[in-house]
C-alpha cells in the first residue's frame, strides 16, 4: 500500500503528472496556478528524457504541447481562465490533428484572482472552434485532483483528444493527505505509432471534394463522444438514495454542499447530492432516472452569475416535473456551507 503524504493541491497535481509519464511541461505563472508550474520547473530539467519550458505567454505554451506532443512525448501544460481562453485556436487545432494534450485550469474569476466556476461552459462546450469538445475532470479533493491526471493522459492518449482538468484557486491550495501512483516507466506507456509520421489527419482533397478526411474526422469524433458517456463517465451520488431533497453541485461547490447535507441529514433530514466527477461527459443518467414521486426539490448550487452548470442539470431532467431552485455566487464570492445549509433550511 502506497504511503499516504500531506501536499497542497497543485503540487500533488505536478507531482502526479510526472508518475504518469508526462515528458514535457509549458506553461506561463499566472495565479492560482503558479504552484504548478514552479514545482515543475524545479524538477522536470533534472529527470532523464524530460522537459521543462517556461514560455514566453500561453499562447507559445500550447504551441510547443501541441508539437511536443505530434513528436511522440506525453506533454501538459497549466493556467488559469484568462490564460486558457489565450490557448483556444491551438486547442482547435490539436483537435483537428487529433494530438493528445492534458491542460490545467486553475480558474479564477474575471476580475480577481479568487476560485470562480465561471470557465464551465468555456470548458464543456467552446474550448476553440470546429465544433469539437474534450474530455473534462472536475475534482473536489486532493486525492481525486492526483488520481485524474495520472488518467488523464491515458485517455488523451487512447482517443487522441485534449483532456482538461478543472479546479481552482481553493482546492490548488488546499492541503490534504493524498496516496500517490508509482511512476510509470516510459517503456511501458502505450506506444505512439503515429508520431513519428505525423497525426496524418490534416485538411485533404480527394476526388474533387475538399476535406474529406476532415470529415470523416469529425464523424469519428461524434462516434468518440458517444463512447466517453458510455464508458468514462463519472458521478458521486453522495446519500442520494432516499433522498427528498438533491443538490446538484461540483467540485469545491459540492465539497462545501456535503458540509451541509451531514449536518442536516444529522437532524433527520433526507438530503443528497449529485455531483458530477466528469463535466464532459455529463452525468445525464443521474437526473433522468430521479423519482418525481420521491424527489421533491432539487438545489442547484455553483459558483457562477450568469449559471451555466445548471443548464446542464435542466437538460438532464428532460422537463421532469421537480422543482428546481437555483442559488450561485459569483465573481469571486463563493458559496458557503452556511449559505448551502441556509438555502436548504428553506426546502424543508
Amino acid at each position: 500500500m502506497a504511503k499516504k503524504i500531506v501536499m497542497q493541491g497543485n503540487e500533488a497535481l505536478a507531482e502526479s503528472a510526472l508518475r504518469a509519464g508526462c515528458r514535457f511541461f509549458a506553461g506561463y505563472p499566472i495565479t492560482p496556478q503558479t504552484e504548478v508550474t514552479e514545482y515543475l520547473a524545479a524538477k522536470m530539467n533534472d529527470m532523464p528524457g524530460r522537459a521543462f519550458i517556461q514560455g514566453e505567454s500561453e499562447v507559445a505554451s500550447i504551441n510547443m504541447v501541441f508539437g511536443a506532443s505530434a513528436a511522440g512525448a506525453r506533454a501538459m501544460t497549466a493556467s488559469s481562465s484568462q490564460g486558457i481562453a489565450l490557448m483556444a485556436e491551438c486547442l482547435s487545432f490539436c483537435s483537428s490533428q487529433t494530438t493528445p494534450a492534458v491542460v490545467v485550469d486553475i480558474s479564477r474569476s474575471i476580475s480577481g484572482t479568487n476560485p470562480s466556476q465561471m470557465n464551465y461552459h468555456f470548458l464543456t462546450k467552446s474550448c476553440g472552434h470546429g465544433g469539437f469538445r474534450a474530455f473534462c475532470f472536475a475534482p473536489s479533493t486532493v486525492q481525486e485532483t492526483a488520481d485524474m491526471v495520472y488518467e488523464a493522459f491515458d485517455i488523451a492518449d487512447k482517443y487522441r483528444c485534449v483532456v482538461f482538468i478543472m479546479t481552482d484557486g481553493m482546492l490548488g491550495h488546499l492541503i490534504e493527505t493524498v496516496e500517490l501512483k508509482p511512476y510509470r516507466e516510459f517503456s511501458d506507456l502505450p506506444p505512439r505509432d503515429w508520431a513519428p509520421h505525423g497525426c496524418g489527419c490534416g485538411h485533404v482533397t480527394h476526388g474533387g471534394t475538399p476535406y474529406v478526411r476532415g470529415e470523416a474526422l469529425a464523424n469519428r469524433q461524434v462516434e468518440m463522444y458517444k463512447e466517453w458517456e458510455r464508458e468514462l463517465c463519472r458521478v458521486d451520488e453522495f446519500m442520494l438514495d432516499d433522498a427528498e431533497i438533491v443538490v446538484a453541485a461540483w467540485g469545491t461547490v459540492a465539497r462545501t454542499a456535503k458540509t451541509a447535507i451531514r449536518k442536516l441529514r444529522a437532524e433527520g433530514h433526507k438530503i443528497g447530492l449529485i455531483r458530477p466527477m466528469t463535466l464532459h461527459p455529463f452525468p445525464k443518467a443521474s437526473f433522468t432516472k430521479l423519482d418525481e414521486k420521491k424527489v421533491r426539490h432539487i438545489l442547484v448550487l455553483e459558483d457562477s452569475i450568469p449559471a451555466q452548470f445548471y443548464d446542464d442539470v435542466m437538460a438532464a431532467l428532460g422537463g421532469k416535473p421537480i422543482p428546481t431552485t437555483l442559488y450561485a455566487r459569483s465573481m469571486g464570492l463563493q458559496v458557503s456551507a452556511e449559505e448551502a445549509e441556509e438555502q436548504l433550511r428553506k426546502l424543508l
